[in-house]
């Protein structure tokens, strides 16, 4: 299982805006204005929230994840404490985060991602997602939709990074069980992010059904050759104890006295 950081400070983002051709009036055309006109066309905003599930959703196919939307200023954490493995990222995934995460220090030298704590730490973020956006971000978007998009686009630029390859398994092989992820994104007020982390997890690679049958049928015939071995010395063996019998009953004949 992977822990898998990225930091983006300034993240650049070029939105495409399409442009269109509409009338210089203002006010209503048979009692419809040209903004009910254009909201119509384009179908109700989504929110951050909603827009940052399908984004997910979109990138790992994962619909069955728990979602956590955070609107709290979180204090700035370094990197050096982000990066760090034993760094708890499963606590900012749940309900309510107790705050005292954010002042987290290491105790120890950076463990390996192998290690017993950090696994388990890694394994209680799968299929959980969350997203802390501080309250004056949360309020600019109310009121700017579009900076929502561009918030988006911020977020979206994490998930396409960390998005799962296509499963190449080697001729012989197959992917056992279910990969999950999980995913905890961190935005400062001007919509960027500050931190993130992506973890994967679950499943195993191992032999196809043809290949696990090859490999039965050839520890059959292995058994088979032991056993034919050991039927073999045993006959060898039998054969030299009778051949001394033999001989002894021989030596101790009339004819040698």
């Amino acid at each position: 299982m992977g822990i898998q950081n990225v930091q983006a400070q300034g993240v650049m983002f070029d939105e495409g805006i399409a442009s269109a051709r509409l009338p210089v009036q203002s006010g209503k055309a048979g009692g419809v204005s040209y903004l009910e006109v254009l909201q119509s066309v384009q179908g109700p905003a989504q929110s951050l929230e909603e827009m940052w599930k399908s984004s997910f959703e979109k990138y790992f196919h994962q619909s069955s994840s728990q979602y956590f939307y955070h609107v709290m200023d979180a204090p700035s954490i370094s990197a050096n404490t982000w990066q760090h493995n034993d760094f708890p990222r499963d606590e900012l995934m749940r309900e309510n985060i107790d705050s005292s995460v954010f002042s987290w220090q290491p105790s120890r030298g950076n463990p390996s991602q192998l290690d017993a704590r950090v696994q388990a730490r890694a394994q209680a973020t799968l299929g959980k997602n969350s997203i802390i956006v501080p309250s004056e971000l949360e309020e600019r978007m109310r009121q700017d939709p579009a900076l929502a998009k561009k918030v988006m686009a911020n977020i979206d630029r994490v998930y396409e990074f960390h998005r799962p390859m296509p499963q190449m398994t080697l001729p012989g092989t197959k992917f056992y069980g279910t990969k999950m992820y999980g995913s905890v994104i961190i935005l400062n007020k001007d919509g960027e992010v500050e931190n993130a982390c992506v973890t994967s997890g679950g499943g195993v690679l191992g032999p196809d059904e043809r290949t696990l049958r090859q490999i039965e049928e050839e520890q059959a015939k292995k058994q088979r050759r032991k056993d034919e071995n050991r039927r073999l010395v045993q006959e060898a063996a039998i054969d030299y104890y009778n051949n001394r019998l033999d001989t002894l009953r021989y030596s101790q004949s009339p004819l040698f006295l």
